[in-house]
């Protein structure tokens, strides 16, 4: 019984890997997206505009929560171009990053660190990108973030968020893969227990 126990569990582990892959836009619209944490792997960080649907004019900018330092705000989701590349700069390998999006419109601001969003939920749905063509540009391989530009569950903000993680979109090199935060980790472990007591009670009967 261990036996299938340990490759169940690799079976989850590699489906919740591949789901991560690639899968772009957001798959689960309507549901808050699962948090991740980055981190930079060391050299300058590079972000390619990908595209927006929102209604609203947003702009995105680059936290560094190890050093405290932030970036100007860019890809202006009225007037950039699908493709246009800018540079957040150089940073440390390791240095912990926060994804921002401030919605100019509204005045409110939501960010990859829930804590750190209006209503204090994810606003970044974060996945592996295997590179291609944006705008008549190249875009390498990186890592793709769809941004939710509206308040969920806020309020009092007469906003009602659709999320579907699609309303600014880019793709950022330098930066190491998602790594899912402490409580995605614990749902995924308890996910895991359940099955392996279902699969007890099933060898037991």
């Amino acid at each position: 019984m261990k036996k299938l126990v340990i490759v169940l569990t690799a079976v989850l582990l590699l489906g919740a890997a591949q789901a991560r892959a690639d899968a772009i836009p957001y798959g689960n619209v309507g549901t808050v997206a699962p948090s991740s944490t980055f981190a930079a792997t060391g050299g300058e960080i590079e972000a390619f505009y990908y595209g927006a649907s929102a209604g609203d004019t947003d702009v995105i900018k680059l936290v560094d929560l190890t050093t405290s330092t932030s970036s100007t705000p860019v890809f202006n989701n009225k007037t950039t171009a699908a493709g246009t590349e800018i540079d957040f700069g150089s940073y440390a390998a390791g240095d912990v990053l926060e994804f921002v999006l401030i919605n100019e419109t509204t005045g409110y601001t939501f960010s990859s660190v829930s804590a750190d969003s209006a209503d204090g939920y994810n606003h970044v749905y974060a996945t592996t990108y295997s590179g291609g063509i944006l705008g008549g540009v190249e875009v390498p391989e990186g890592i793709y973030l769809g941004f939710e530009d509206l308040a969920y569950n806020l309020a009092g903000s007469g906003e009602y968020s659709d999320l579907d993680y699609n309303d600014v979109q880019a793709v950022v090199t330098g930066v190491a893969d998602p790594a899912p935060e402490p409580s995605s980790l614990l749902l995924l472990g308890s996910g895991l227990l359940g099955l392996a007591g279902l699969v007890r009670r099933k060898v037991r009967a």
